[in-house]
């Protein structure tokens, strides 16, 4: 396996790829470092001739960088990555790229999009679907039959509510709960949480 990024998030793969004893071939970063990885596993900026058939996952949490990289890698997308001390009910459906951090549950009939990040003791409730590129810091919840569109950042603590919707761009602000709906691309906080501004 590779990893698209040497940061923090990506010292977290990388200890999960040695739990599930997974081949690991290096890291790309188009940066210069410091790195989080240790500096021999670098394979330098993102290059597709690079072991063009190994299984890549990005390991970077901003929503934005993570789609945009997306859409430039040649790379296989690996399977989900599921941290040994995490829970994923077997009815639920994980796309390619999802990371499922140590603590994290996602229970029954569960429906998580491409490049998903469920970080730390985060909770997906049952017939949950969560949108592409959407990141759920760690002790948030999402609640039974709720739903969370495209590039959402749900802050450490937030809660949407069982069957609340937020829209695609949504940041959802730490603590927060999220009662009912909120609109596309807008920017809330508070219990509940009220729409404060647009995130575009």
């Amino acid at each position: 396996m590779i990893l698209y990024g040497g940061g923090d998030h990506a010292l977290g793969l990388w200890e999960i790829i040695q739990l599930l004893e997974l081949p690991f071939v290096g890291f790309f970063d188009d940066g210069a470092g410091p790195f989080a990885l240790p500096e021999e596993y670098h394979l330098g900026p993102y290059a597709p001739h690079i072991h063009p058939e190994t299984p890549l996952i990005i390991a970077i949490t901003d929503n934005t960088i993570r789609r945009n990289l997306s859409l430039r890698v040649r790379h296989p997308i690996a399977p989900a990555l599921v941290h040994p001390r995490a829970y994923v009910s077997p009815s639920a459906r994980l796309a390619h790229g999802v990371v499922v951090l140590p603590g994290a549950v996602v229970h029954s009939r569960a429906e998580i999009g491409p490049h998903v990040i469920i970080n730390s003791g985060a909770v997906v409730e049952h017939f949950v679907r969560i949108g592409a590129f959407t990141h759920l810091s760690s002790r948030s919840v999402a609640g039974c039959r709720s739903e969370i569109g495209e590039s959402c950042f749900i802050a450490t603590g937030a809660i949407v509510a069982p069957n609340a919707r937020v829209g695609e761009g949504c940041i959802v602000g730490a603590g927060s709960l999220v009662l009912h709906e909120l609109p596309p691309f807008t920017k809330a906080w508070g219990v509940p949480a009220k729409p404060q501004a647009k995130t575009f």
